[in-house]
């Protein structure tokens, strides 16, 4: 069988089928709290700033690799909390990339002493593009390949994209939720309706808990905390459920991902997913995150799971506020 006839089922395939566009995700995602949700902006005691990186499934060649970067800051005589989201993707052959510059903005009213409830809008652009160079065309096949392509579809879409969200907790427990995409835009480069971004909605949420409450030395404090995060958009949804030991600096903690037994994307398949384990240190100004997920669906033996790195840094040191806000308290590293 020639080249051109082996190439040609994945060309017809790439025209024929319906792709519907899903956001990137990450598995430290409380390290990316602007990007999971806009309440978040501002909740750290003072400036911080941040960074993540996700190589998912290495064993794909050209497959997904995702970078964030966030800052924010809170400012305490307007309970305003402010901050800025950039994010890129990058996968496929053809370099499919999206791009996102968010702004956020929350505001903070206090119930009580002992609870906050934050909410927050989240306004920004998009930008998808992609390298036609880098593809083949059923016309380039056609004509014995090595020839430019009579197709001239549109290299980079640009478009308005709004999130909100809320978040209500104490010094033990926590829940939010968010929504993304709620003007629904299309970012599709040859005007398909298919290239629609359907609204994605979230909810998460968990509690801390001390293990040795009435211990004075820092060094030997530890907790449990348990967390969860439910997102779907349009037929895609996914529940991560996860527990965290921490003692002084160092945690540790393991994640589920999937539904399984309630939902199956189609018949014959399940909704599993992944099971992650996350380490990470956190000094008093800057956390470093590792995690690696194992995929448990039928893609295991193809992708070798996902790495994710994060990095995040206080800008302000604790020891010098004279008064400090309530805490998110959620794992952060």
């Amino acid at each position: 069988m020639s080249k051109a006839l082996k190439i040609l089922p994945f060309v017809l395939i790439f025209y024929m089928s319906n792709v519907n566009a899903q956001d990137m995700h990450f598995t430290q995602f409380y390290s990316s709290p602007l990007y999971l949700n806009p309440a978040f902006t501002g909740s750290d005691v003072c400036g911080r700033v941040a960074l993540t990186y996700r190589n998912q499934w290495p064993g794909v060649s050209k497959a997904y690799k995702s970078y964030l970067f966030a800052a924010d800051h809170f400012i305490q005589k307007y309970n305003l909390g402010v901050g800025l989201l950039l994010g890129n993707d990058v996968a496929g052959t053809g370099e499919l990339k999206t791009t996102i510059i968010n702004p956020s903005i929350a505001y903070q009213i206090k119930l009580g002493r002992k609870a906050v409830i934050r909410g927050a809008v989240q306004p920004g652009i998009g930008i998808v593009s992609i390298n036609y160079n880098k593809l083949i065309f059923g016309d380039q096949i056609a004509r014995g390949g090595n020839v430019p392509s009579v197709e001239n579809p549109t290299q980079t879409k640009i478009f308005f994209d709004i999130g909100a969200g809320a978040i209500i907790y104490t010094e033990k427990y926590w829940l939010g939720t968010s929504f993304f995409h709620l003007n629904k835009p299309n970012q599709s480069l040859i005007g398909n309706e298919d290239g629609v971004l359907p609204l994605k909605y979230t909810i998460h949420g968990g509690a801390k808990f001390p293990i040795n409450k009435d211990e004075k030395e820092e060094i030997k404090k530890k907790s449990i905390s348990t967390v969860f995060h439910y997102r779907g958009q349009k037929e895609f949804d996914q529940f991560d459920l996860g527990v965290y030991y921490t003692r002084y600096v160092f945690s540790l903690g393991i994640w589920y991902r999937g539904i399984p037994g309630f939902k199956a994307y189609k018949k014959g398949y399940s909704n599993n997913d992944a099971v992650a384990i996350i380490t990470g240190i956190q000094a008093k100004r800057m956390s470093i995150g590792y995690s690696y997920d194992f995929t448990i669906s039928k893609l295991a033996s193809l992708t070798n799971g996902a790495h994710e790195v994060t990095l995040s840094y206080q800008i302000c040191k604790l020891n010098k506020k004279k008064k400090y806000k309530l805490l998110i308290p959620c794992p952060k590293f």
